[in-house]
């Protein structure tokens, strides 16, 4: 085999200089490795120091001189501390299987010719192990011990299928490019010196082992010796806390370090595949990651009716073409077109934005600043447009094989196999979901932004000649305020999660909209957004009045009842939309205080009235939505799609007693339980008024003579008061631990550098104490 069958040709004349290490680069390593050296060579010594204070304790008990007892203590909690250190060395452990199936050359030979070819071309070590997972992923992984703190490590390669099931074979090689770029970076040796370290802290932190239990144990004892345990107990917290926030310091020297590097290893990419096969890859990721997920709730859906799907990537293609269809957008989850009037170097198709990256590298920088690294210095070349599928040597076989791992073996013989295609199909089978709505209804409800329909109505502006509103009542405008609505959501999504901390910015630097910025200045950028959207609401709202307006006009003049039906549809769907928010929104406050005050393990006087009270206030809330619940009236149409024969013995109600303080954690249980039953009825009754609503408007405007119309049904009906929850008036969930918990847990520049002190002041004291026995 030639190496031209299977492998993508490369580009010419690309500078030697392109892969060489910037000084921003060289420095970030330096710092790096300078930050990892000093914590590890501070661990040792540090451990070396309670392990000097134990030997000189038992060496002076050996050659008889016993001491008094509180050389006795120092000896004994010194020992302690040393095992409680040198344990945690020992607790690196190999990375392990990644999932999937692991292949070898003799099983699939073109992979492993592509990958060998690869890795040659740009000067690599050849993957050691290779696996096939199904995922939108690609990911080097190592084999790791202590040991790897001297010598290299091996090095593994995970293939997502997910991944390669959406690109060509020139963007798959940029993208395998880009890993092999990370093979052959010497500054590896950070990463897995980081590796290392972080599961050393992960154990002497999170770990509570038998050294915990002995500790305790001796707490609980006579109080003349519960307070040695107290003040080992007191000393181990410090050692954790101390060695914890030491190490994030380090961590935070190895993301700067880890940004430049996946810059220089995105430039690895183009030096074997140009410019554009890996920026264009990163674009189809995004849509990629979507379908995955859909794929996989499809695939779930069908085995709870019987059936399996022996290839799910089959409905990963056609979620995608699903996508396009419902946003009347042939390029989503492809590349667009470069203009002809912008030259290829200085064409670029991901905006400031929406350059979010996608799942698989979301720890990575922004797409667009990738983007620009990999034109900054443009390197042509054509892109192999063939499917990646063909390095493998049985495409089906393979895709059959990890499909059905996602079922019990056990059971698949009880599985008659389905249909991907058909099963897709069938979940974006809704009336909203046509192509001429632009998406205007894709996970987005057309009534929850009005305090009422009579508000609603009231905003409507229709031309009085009803052939011009209707024809103007999904423009392609729409598409575009629909787009920029999602975009808005995702930077405001981006910078709440910069701020809360949830979300770490790549090389420590906060981008927003080409600019860096920092922490301070997060709240401005969200105002300026928010600002955005409530422009961009406004339009989408008097979208929304507007067609509800027109088709109720229609109504009018049809006669048949049809006016009071679709008038009640709409107060449904008002109703249930609103009772599903607010029993989302109640469950979220419900869990965010359980998170928040069980963090640090403990759950105080004041923290337990905070959730009693929440539950409390949760109580009354639910008892007023299922009484509203109890009192709706849906069409009989409706409730046969629900398949309830018996409304007031089939919903669930919300019948619990008053929280207190011995029953609330059994009463959050019992309530997320009936609340997350609750939201699902709800939803389901939404979805489906919602799609009757929108079925019995596409009539309307095809079939205006009222002969082709019979009676209207009987129209169901709500009561004239419920509560009502607009869009931005949720509870303000706590992201940020009260003053003593973010002591404890680090959290926060003053609660960090405290704890930092406390801790080293503590330990410090300990050591001091010893030695004080010794000399």
């Amino acid at each position: 085999m030639q190496k031209s069958d299977h492998y993508p040709i490369s580009p010419q004349n690309v500078p030697d200089s392109l892969t060489q290490a910037n000084s921003n680069y060289k420095r970030q390593a330096v710092l790096a490795m300078s930050g990892l050296i000093f914590f590890m060579v501070f661990y040792l010594a540090l451990m070396g120091c309670f392990g000097f204070i134990t030997y000189q304790g038992v060496d002076r008990f050996l050659h008889g001189d016993s001491g008094n007892l509180f050389n006795i203590i120092a000896t004994s909690c010194s020992f302690l501390l040393t095992l409680f250190m040198a344990k945690s060395l020992f607790a690196v452990r190999k990375a392990g299987n990644p999932g999937g199936i692991e292949v070898t050359a003799e099983q699939e030979p073109r992979l492993f010719e592509f990958l060998h070819n690869l890795s040659d071309e740009i000067g690599a070590p050849r993957p050691h192990r290779v696996f096939i997972t199904p995922e939108v992923n690609a990911a080097v992984f190592y084999d790791l011990s202590l040991l790897n703190l001297i010598f290299p490590s091996k090095k593994n390669l995970i293939i997502g299928l997910g991944l390669v099931n959406v690109l060509n074979l020139g963007e798959l090689k940029a993208v395998l490019a880009h890993e092999f770029g990370h093979f052959a970076q010497g500054s590896m040796v950070v990463g897995r010196w980081v590796y290392v370290a972080q599961q050393i802290i992960a154990h002497m932190v999170a770990t509570r082992d038998w050294l915990d239990s002995v500790v305790r144990f001796i707490s609980r004892i006579d109080l003349r010796i519960a307070w040695l345990g107290w003040l080992l107990s007191l000393v181990i917290w410090s050692m954790r806390s101390m060695m914890d926030t030491l190490f994030s310091l380090v961590i935070i020297a190895e993301r700067a370090l880890s940004r430049e590097m996946e810059f220089n290893a995105d430039l690895v990419a183009v030096s074997v595949t140009g410019s554009d096969a890996l920026v264009n890859a990163l674009y189809k990721l995004q849509a990629a990651d979507h379908a995955w997920q859909t794929a996989l709730d499809v695939a779930g859906q069908e085995a709870e009716n019987g059936k399996i799907l022996d290839d799910i990537f089959q409905a990963q293609e056609a979620t995608i073409s699903q996508m396009q269809r419902v946003l009347d957008d042939q390029f989503y989850g492809a590349v667009p077109p470069k203009p002809d009037d912008i030259e290829h170097a200085k064409h670029r198709i991901f905006a400031e934005e929406t350059a979010r990256p996608p799942q698989m590298w979301s720890t990575h920088p922004a797409n667009s600043d990738r983007e620009e690294n990999a034109k900054a210095q443009y390197i042509p070349a054509d892109i192999d447009e063939r499917k990646a599928w063909g390095i493998f040597a049985d495409e089906r076989e393979l895709r059959r094989q990890i499909s059905i791992s996602f079922y019990n073996s056990e059971k698949l013989d009880e599985l008659e196999v389905g249909q991907p295609l058909e099963a897709v199909i069938k979940r974006f089978d809704r009336p909203s979901y046509a192509p001429e709505y632009r998406g205007a209804y894709l996970n987005r409800s057309p009534v929850r932004d009005f305090p009422s329909v009579k508000d609603m109505l009231a905003k409507a502006n229709v031309d009085a000649n009803f052939e011009n509103a209707i024809a103007g009542l999904y423009p392609a405008s729409i598409a575009e305020d629909l787009e920029k609505s999602r975009n808005l959501d995702v930077e405001k999504y981006t910078l709440e999660a910069l701020a809360s901390g949830e979300l770490k910015p790549s090389g420590g630097v906060i981008r927003h909209r080409g600019e860096e910025i920092n922490k301070e200045e997060i709240p401005d950028a969200i105002r300026e957004i928010a600002d955005e959207q409530r422009l961009l609401s406004e339009s989408l709202m008097q979208h929304d009045a507007n067609c509800r307006a027109v088709h109720l006009s229609l109504t009018e003049q049809l006669g048949k009842g049809w006016n009071e039906y679709l008038t009640a549809l709409i107060q449904l769907l008002h109703c249930s939309e609103h009772l599903h928010a607010i029993v989302e929104n109640e469950h979220a406050l419900l869990i965010n205080t359980w998170q928040v005050i069980t963090a640090d393990g403990q759950i105080g006087h004041f923290e337990k009235k905070r959730i009693i009270r929440v539950c409390n206030d949760t109580l009354e809330k639910m008892k007023t939505v299922s009484n509203v619940t109890l009192n709706l009236s849906l069409p009989e149409s409706v409730l046969e799609k629900l398949g309830i024969t018996n409304w007031n013995e089939q919903i669930p109600t919300f019948e619990l007693p008053t929280a207190d303080k011995k029953n609330w954690p059994e009463w959050c249980q019992a309530a997320s339980q009936i609340m997350s039953g609750m939201a699902g009825l709800l939803g389901a009754i939404s979805n489906i008024l919602q799609e009757d609503l929108i079925l019995i408007e596409e009539k309307l405007r095809n079939e205006r003579n009222p002969e082709g119309w019979e009676e209207a049904p009987a129209p169901g009906f709500c009561p004239d008061n419920y509560p009502v929850l607009l869009p931005g008036n949720e509870h303000v969930l706590q992201k940020k631990l009260d003053l003593w918990n973010r002591f404890q847990l680090a959290q926060g520049v003053f609660p960090t550098t405290a704890r930092l002190v406390v801790s080293i002041a503590i330990v410090g004291g300990t050591i001091f104490a010893g030695l004080i026995q010794l000399f």
